[in-house]
């Protein structure tokens, strides 16, 4: 997992532009995709404070399923 997100050297900042809102949908979309892989309760926990993976993947345009498949790794 670490290995995926580090793949760019980028430093952004959790103080971004993108609504809360767009950040808890991408979020579900996560978890959504995290379910059909068939994660449990304790891997889907993982996303409750994860604003920074979450922020980074919005903002390097990341697939839901792909940051769902690369947490569960």
């Amino acid at each position: 997992m670490k290995k995926y997100f580090l793949q760019q050297e980028l430093n952004f900042s959790l103080n971004t532009a993108i609504p809360l809102d767009e950040i808890q949908q991408y979020r579900e979309l996560v978890i959504e995709e995290m379910i059909k892989m068939g994660a449990v309760a304790n891997e889907i926990k993982l996303l409750e404070n994860a604003d920074g993976i979450i922020i980074n993947s919005i903002i390097l345009k990341r697939k839901p399923e792909d940051v769902a498949w690369a947490i569960l790794q």
